[in-house]
């Protein structure tokens, strides 16, 4: 054995950097009883049902609520300013945890509208699609005479014939759509027009956003409608060689539930942060479950099932509200007195923190938007408590802020260590990784052809195992000490010491 390997001492903890921690942070959990009525119970069931936890099934339920109700409420703050009900979530968590199930069990309700619209618009969809037909033929066949004919007055007559025919073309409905899994930015700017301008993207990945990256436009991030379709700008959608979209006020859920590598890096996407795309969602981090599951089945009641599609539905079946000129406008939700001075208190901290030295002071593009966040929950709770009545009959109460101001302390919490792992490092992962490894059999020193022997079922060279060790040693774990080499041949490889006063905790 190498003489300077067996004499090479670890450095004193003197010389030995303060330590930065490698561990996720510890979020809190979001309780389903903040969720009103049949919304939290059905939630409670879900995370029951699929032995996930509970803070999936509140956001994919969220999101459910959110699609409903955005088609026909808004918040109002004070005169001029109104907040739509339209949130953007993501929770995110990694693969075997059942997301589809509960994406599946929380979009159900929007399935089934959907189809059943669809199924009574379907006789009316083909008389009038077979009644267009029959006209347009009649219209081809006068512009044909009116092509050939020779006399001035009698073509011109012909003309008016097709141009008033034509003006007399009905038009065939469209089945609605209420939400969508994978879209182009392009074709979403026509869903939106053909939906009365409210959509939701529902998926249990996050391809929104290789899209919105650019993955069909070479490479050239695309996010122009998306970002308007959060707050109801208006916008222009111009599509090549067919009619542009003029859309008054775009609306857009989003509700996803990717794996947490796909948030890894995103801060560095063209435009994400800096323009205020990643700082418009929501973000839950719930546990992973796995291998504490106890596989029984759980099912959810039937009657909780029916409860939380009849809520779904209720809302979906609102008329919305009439403005100027006949023009159908969403319905305005009020703060009571109460609501409005909690809603301000919370408004006050946020901005107190986005101060030099605050908590949310790197997090500024998020911060600034949560506590309009705040209201828009307030508005999805005060919709699902009223699902079937009037929401915009009753004031919403304190109770029912102060429910979306604890969902919104949670979501803080979550939301940064979300936005850290956003611009964070991948190599910190792979750090985690060997730590646990050294963790688990309390190796005090070993060599890096030692870890290498030892992990390289997941790194397949030393040189993908040294960025790694070199995270471990940047954050004061370990230190590498290079062996010198005593003779020709190979040189020896380099040791690693951990931390002492670590190595102490574990006697």
């Amino acid at each position: 054995m190498n003489v300077g390997l067996i004499n090479a001492k670890p450095p004193e903890i003197d010389d030995w950097p303060d330590l930065i921690p490698l561990s996720a942070p510890s979020l809190p959990g979001l309780d389903p009883k903040l969720l009103p009525d049949w919304a939290g119970e059905y939630a409670r069931a879900v995370a029951a049902e699929t032995e996930t936890s509970p803070e999936l099934a509140v956001g994919m339920i969220l999101a459910a609520c959110s699609t409903a109700a955005a088609r026909s409420v808004r918040v109002e703050l004070n005169e001029g300013h109104t907040e739509p009900c339209n949130i953007w979530i993501v929770a995110a968590l990694p693969p075997g945890n059942r997301k589809s199930a509960v994406q599946a069990a929380a979009t159900a309700p929007l399935v089934n509208w959907e189809q059943s619209q669809a199924s009574a618009l379907n006789d009316e969809i083909k008389r009038l699609s077979s009644e267009r037909m029959t006209i347009e033929a009649r219209a081809k066949e006068l512009r044909g005479k009116a092509a050939k004919e020779k006399g001035e007055n009698r073509a011109r007559e012909l003309a008016q014939e097709v141009a008033d025919i034509e003006a007399n073309i009905p038009e065939v409905p469209k089945p609605p759509q209420i939400w969508t899994a994978d879209v182009t930015p392009e074709r979403l700017g026509s869903l939106l027009a053909e939906q009365d301008e409210c959509m939701a993207w529902l998926s249990s990945e996050g391809g929104i956003f290789e899209l919105l990256n650019g993955r069909y436009s070479n490479g050239i991030p695309n996010l122009d409608l998306v970002l308007k379709s959060h707050s109801g700008d208006a916008d222009r959608v111009d599509r090549g060689s067919r009619p542009a979209v003029f859309l008054k006020n775009p609306l857009l859920t989003i509700g996803l539930s990717p794996q947490p590598d796909v948030l890894r890096g995103l801060s560095s996407k063209p435009g994400f942060r800096g323009r205020g795309l990643l700082g418009r969602f929501l973000y839950l981090l719930p546990p992973s479950l796995l291998g504490y599951r106890k596989l029984t089945p759980n099912p959810v009641p039937k009657h909780l099932t029916e409860n939380y599609e009849a809520g779904i539905h209720a809302m979906l079946n609102w008329k919305p509200a009439t403005g100027r000129e006949e023009v159908t406008v969403p319905h305005d939700l009020h703060l009571s007195s109460a609501a409005r001075t909690e809603h301000h208190a919370f408004a006050i901290y946020i901005e107190g923190q986005m101060r030099p030295g605050g908590k949310l002071e790197n997090f500024t593009d998020w911060a600034g938007k949560a506590p309009g966040a705040a209201l828009r929950l307030a508005g999805v709770l005060h919709a699902i408590r009223h699902a079937h009545g009037a929401p915009w009959m009753a004031d919403i109460p304190k109770e029912t802020m102060d429910s979306a101001l604890s969902i919104m302390a949670t979501i803080t919490q979550h939301s940064l260590a979300a936005l850290d792992l956003m611009g964070a490092d991948p190599n910190t992962g792979e750090a985690r990784f060997v730590w646990d490894w050294i963790c688990r059999a309390r190796r005090n020193r070993f060599t890096l052809r030692d870890a290498f022997e030892a992990l390289k079922g997941t790194f397949n060279r030393v040189k993908n195992l040294r960025p790694a060790i070199e995270v471990l040693e940047e954050r004061g774990y370990i230190k590498v000490i290079e062996i010198p080499s005593e003779g020709p041949g190979r040189r020896p490889s380099p040791l690693i010491c951990v931390r002492p006063d670590i190595v102490e905790t574990w006697r």
